[in-house]
């Protein structure tokens, strides 16, 4: 009898510890696991891509990314990348988290670094960045 006890609780905790912390531990900066605002932000540039309209085209010049197609919009989840645009964000808007998370979108060969955790009212903070992540090609607060 015990050790059936002992069998079932293992299984009954195997999806508990293969989701958690332990089987993925986290790095000090990177990328954030895939939340709701980097879907909404993925969408919103999929449909700033095929919408032709004077405000597609201003928000596009505001984030200094080019039209390019769909296949081209996608977000990033490279642990490489992710710890270098985490920096590179964080000494754009001046701040000393070390524990630093973003999610990024690339838009052709352009880097949209957002962090997910600034929230003022409802408002965003994103850094649109080259390839190499040295060159702040435009910082939107909106």
């Amino acid at each position: 009898m015990h050790n059936r006890l002992w069998i079932a609780a293992i299984v009954a905790t195997t999806p508990i510890l293969a989701l958690s912390p332990v089987a993925f531990p986290a790095s000090h900066t990177g990328c954030v696991r895939q939340v709701p605002g980097s879907m909404y932000n993925q969408r919103l540039f999929l449909s700033l891509m095929r919408r032709r309209d004077a405000i597609a085209e201003r928000t596009l010049a505001v984030y200094k990314v080019l039209r390019v197609k769909a296949k081209d919009v996608k977000p990033v989840n490279d642990p490489a990348t992710c710890a270098r645009a985490a920096n590179a964000y964080t000494q754009v808007v001046h701040d000393s988290s070390s524990t630093r998370k973003v999610h990024i979108l690339r838009v052709g060969n352009r880097y949209i670094v957002m962090d997910p955790d600034y929230v003022v009212d409802d408002y965003h903070r994103a850094v649109t960045f080259d390839s190499t992540f040295t060159n702040a090609l435009a910082l939107v607060a909106e």
